[in-house]
């Protein structure tokens, strides 16, 4: 019988010989570019270390038996709190997918909302949140709503999205955004007091008041900690706060949220380190490109996912950052505003 491990090499072996044969493809074809090349060089030596990784993992845990005993009961440890902590994490997961299966709502308004979310939570007005966990908390909140409620119409998602906002608030922000803000100047004055407080209250039955679930953001700065602890290396800041960027401009497409939203993290987060390390290739240190790369193994290992899942999202994330702004030419605000 194959292990999990001699399963994960041989699909390993597979996706490497298979991007080899593109790059000798791509390589006879006239229209091939300098970055395509070297974009298809980064995804290969990320499936070689993938490859390296997984047999270094193998034999590390054929050592670990000869550690010292005491340094074996804190590892088994440290390892035990990790896993229930990420089994928690993902017990709590919020589904999203097929949210808009039982209403009368187009793919483009819930969008438009998420990006008007977008252009709420980066204003520079002082009355405002600006903080990122309460905009994914407000648009996991929507997603949940919608999955859990049905026959709502486009109409609908104007007071929906802004009761959203007020209780992503409330749950997020030191400060949250007064009553007043949320009726004066997110809604114009188009809903009441009584209308705001209704629906909020509607949602939260909906949802049984189950409103602290993890968010997608969650997952990626759990995975980024357990991939770069708390490090305040530069490069590594880039890479967060870029991860963030292309994370919301994914919460846009409504077909790539039908992933899992921990397996759509972890993509985020490892097209991001790719990403770096192509833009970035002749200037970083071998050493340095080598961890980057190496994380990727590591993001399978923490976060056990299957490996075709995963490159398969990250392509679909690929996809999306190429083709996003001619996609979706009317959504502006995740430029204008970041």
């Amino acid at each position: 019988m194959i292990t999990r491990q001699q399963q994960r090499e041989l699909q390993i072996n597979k996706l490497i010989i298979k991007q080899k044969q593109k790059q000798k493809q791509s390589q006879s074809s006239i229209d091939t570019t300098p970055s395509s090349e070297l974009q298809e060089n980064s995804l290969l030596e990320m499936l070689e270390f993938l490859q390296v990784g997984n047999k270094q993992l193998i034999e590390k845990d054929d050592q670990e038996s000869s550690q010292d005993p005491q340094i074996k009961r804190i590892e088994d440890y440290n390892k035990s709190y990790q896993n229930d902590n990420l089994q928690n994490l993902l017990d709590d997961q919020n589904v999203s997918s097929q949210c808009l299966a039982n209403h009368r709502i187009r793919e483009w308004a819930r969008g438009k909302m998420i990006d008007w979310m977008i252009e709420v939570f980066a204003s520079n007005n002082d009355d405002y949140s600006n903080n990122d966990l309460t905009f994914f908390r407000a648009a996991n909140l929507l997603d949940a709503y919608l999955r859990s409620s049905y026959n709502l119409n486009e109409l609908d998602m104007y007071l929906i999205g802004v009761t959203c906002i007020l209780i992503a608030s409330k749950i997020e922000d030191i400060y949250q955004l007064s009553i007043k803000t949320i009726i004066q100047d997110l809604s114009h004055n188009n809903f009441s007091l009584f209308q705001i407080k209704q629906q909020e209250q509607i949602i939260l039955e909906t949802l049984n008041f189950d409103t602290c679930f993890p968010t997608v953001n969650d997952y990626l700065q759990y995975l980024f900690l357990q991939l770069f602890g708390q490090s305040k290396n530069q490069a590594l800041q880039i890479i967060q706060e870029t991860a963030v960027y292309t994370l919301k401009m994914c919460y846009h497409d409504y077909a790539i949220i039908q992933y899992q939203q921990y397996l759509l993290a972890a993509s985020v987060l490892g097209f991001t380190i790719l990403n770096y390390v192509e833009l970035h290739f002749e200037q970083l240190p071998i050493n340095f490109k080598k961890q980057l790369l190496q994380t990727q193994h590591t993001l399978l290992r923490i976060g056990q996912l299957e490996l075709a899942d995963y490159v398969e999202c990250i392509q679909k994330v690929e996809e999306l950052t190429q083709t996003f702004h001619s996609k979706y030419p009317e959504y502006l605000n995740l430029q204008r505003f970041n």
